[in-house]
């Protein structure tokens, strides 16, 4: 099957109402069918693509899902970790080899291929995406690196148009669930949206634009992820952080800027720093937002310091070294996963908007695993492409064109989640609020 990836957005009716988000605390899987498809999920074997796997295989019983990876080794320990991959096949692919990739999507006549093999930083490989455009295969990787995704958009997009090929950068959970909750926050604010929950182009004077986006991620510990976070982690203490301020781009050092976010009930109040994240160009460039910035965390709180300490004991040069990366990471793999046995694997995000108006609108997602949620998250963007409702182009997650359905996209990606809030008031949000006489103390 080759999905029809072509969609028309429906203008709103000249006698326009606002459109409001209906906002349930837990939000469960979604239904939407996708029609029957061949999904290769590289890099599937590990923490990451195995996660995405199973989630497919769970709300779409009718795909056929081949994992591909360097060895069969990591595709015995995958199964031996979620017994239901043992419903996917396995192929071996090498992503440094052009033609090993191209042949796997040939081989399998893949409609769908979703690229898990991190870490992204440092990386200019591009053989998935390519051989995809060759292959007229759609695409959907899980990239957390601006230069990666920046340099998908600037040097694949005109040829996706092009072949007709979908594409989908930065389609994880942090970036992409949240760029997402970001999107649709704002759309409601801009009055984007028709009766019927369709784009539309809001007539001069209506709603309110954004001022300042700020995203803000927890984990505990690694999240069970496994070594590639550690990589990236280590990796992304070698990049000076863009962020923007009053419209202007401006340059910190990494692992910096500490601030404290309360992300409710359950997780509480976490210090977090700034980290060099997509999601802060992308909102800037394609959500037109002046002002934008992401900070990440992490407990026990020591990992931060370890983290702050790397990024100015260990000389750039090294951090920047992916091979270098590679053994560190490997080295302090063993001792992490013993702390994540004791401090666990919960992931929270906090989105917080604030408009021109002086008004404030806020999101949070909060699940016991990262790892699923990382899944359904990607899995989420599958559906979508799948369904046909993504258009030809290489596209960061809020852009329109990669989702026609935000609201579907939302329900399977929070599938899990202890709690999901999205629309809401900053206050709202907090661990403890107190409200005297009428007015509200946090």
């Amino acid at each position: 099957m080759r999905a029809n990836h072509s969609h028309h957005a429906r203008h709103a009716p000249s006698t326009y109402r606002v459109a409001r988000l209906v906002r349930p605390r837990i939000i469960c899987a979604a239904t939407g069918a996708v029609p029957d498809a061949r999904v290769v999920v590289i890099g599937g074997t590990g923490r990451v693509g195995s996660s995405t796997a199973s989630a497919l295989i769970k709300e779409f019983p009718n795909l056929k899902i081949t994992l591909a990876s360097r060895s069969d080794e990591s595709y015995q320990a995958a199964i031996s970790r979620r017994p239901e991959l043992s419903k996917a096949s396995f192929q071996h692919v090498d992503i440094t080899n052009a033609d090993s990739v191209r042949g796997l999507l040939i081989n399998t006549d893949a409609d769908l291929v979703i690229h898990t093999a991190g870490p992204f930083q440092r990386s200019k490989n591009y053989a998935v995406l390519e051989a995809a455009l060759e292959t007229r295969t759609a695409y959907i990787d899980v990239c957390d690196d601006t230069p990666y995704s920046e340099g998908s958009k600037a040097k694949y997009a005109e040829r996706a148009v092009a072949a007709g090929v979908p594409a989908i950068v930065s389609g994880g959970i942090y970036p992409g669930t949240s760029n997402v909750m970001a999107a649709h926050i704002i759309s409601i604010a801009r009055q984007e949206y028709d009766q019927e929950w369709n784009y539309r182009a809001p007539v001069p004077g209506e709603g309110s634009d954004p001022k300042w986006l700020r995203y803000s991620y927890y984990t505990a510990g690694s999240g069970g992820a496994g070594p590639t976070i550690l990589e990236t982690s280590f990796l992304l203490a070698g990049e000076e952080v863009v962020v923007y301020k009053d419209g202007k781009e401006v340059i910190l050092p990494p692992i910096s800027n500490r601030r404290e976010v309360d992300f409710g009930p359950g997780v509480g109040r976490k210090g977090l720093y700034l980290y060099n994240l997509p999601e802060v160009v992308s909102g800037h460039k394609y959500l037109r937002v002046p002002d934008v910035s992401a900070r990440f965390g992490t407990d026990p709180f020591i990992w931060n310091w370890a983290m702050w300490l790397t990024a100015r004991l260990i000389p750039r040069k090294l951090l920047n070294d992916r091979a270098f990366v590679k053994r560190f990471a490997a080295l302090s793999d063993p001792f992490v996963r013993n702390v994540d046995k004791i401090v666990g694997e919960a992931v929270a995000m906090r989105v917080e908007v604030d408009m021109m108006n002086g008004k404030n609108s806020s999101g949070i997602f909060v699940h016991k695993y990262l790892s699923q949620s990382m899944g359904y998250s990607t899995a989420a963007f599958a559906q979508s492409v799948l369904q046909g409702k993504t258009k030809p182009g290489v596209w960061y997650p809020e852009e329109p064109e990669a989702l026609q359905d935000r609201r579907q996209f939302l329900q399977l990606a929070a599938t899990g989640c202890s709690r999901f809030d999205l629309n809401r008031s900053a206050w709202a949000l907090e661990s403890e609020i107190t409200q005297i006489g009428g007015l509200i103390y946090w």
